[in-house]
């Protein structure tokens, strides 16, 4: 579950990073030079302030939180059809994605205990890959056929329903051995 939660959260990065340069040329926006960079900003700077929280909150929280903020930035860009919602939205997402991962993997690590935590790790990181290499090919589909605000709502869509499997789903309590252990 933790797997699933961080690949649809990857969609979103994916979707951004195949897409958001795109978009804004097809709007004749200036920001189509600047956005990829807005983004990697703001994830580096959320990354290295916020990595503590996951220690502090636990990872459920951090991710929930992150693919809330993740998913709003998405949806901005894709129901507001300029060029700063566009660049406000790469902001949000970026920074919404940079906890993801420190968080997924606090909640595998939580979830696996000693049993086997590479194996567990390499698995989540797995589907990170595996939501980019679906978003750049999906996106791209979405915006010749429909448009490049479908991508990134498809994106938002994702993202919240991954915060819904985090919020709820990995909530839940797991066996370590024979007691359950509340999630963070």
């Amino acid at each position: 579950m933790p797997g699933l939660v961080f690949g649809l959260a990857a969609y979103g990065y994916g979707t951004v990073s195949a897409l958001a340069v795109l978009y804004l040329r097809s709007l004749d926006a200036g920001g189509a030079t600047i956005v990829l960079s807005m983004f990697a900003l703001a994830f580096l700077i959320t990354r290295f302030a916020g990595s503590p929280l996951v220690d502090r909150v636990g990872g459920v929280g951090i991710a929930t939180c992150s693919l809330t903020v993740e998913s709003t930035g998405l949806l901005l860009a894709g129901l507001i059809r300029t060029e700063s919602a566009v660049l406000t939205g790469a902001v949000l997402a970026g920074a919404g994605l940079a906890l993801m991962y420190p968080a997924t993997v606090a909640i595998t690590l939580g979830r696996t205990g000693p049993l086997r935590p590479g194996a567990a790790v390499g698995a989540v990181t797995s589907c990170w890959d595996l939501g980019i290499m679906v978003a750049g090919p999906l996106g791209g589909v979405l915006a010749v056929g429909v448009g490049y605000r479908a991508a990134f709502v498809l994106a938002a869509v994702l993202g919240v329903g991954a915060a819904v499997v985090a919020g709820s789903v990995l909530r839940r309590p797991v066996r370590a051995g024979a007691e359950l252990v509340p999630e963070k």
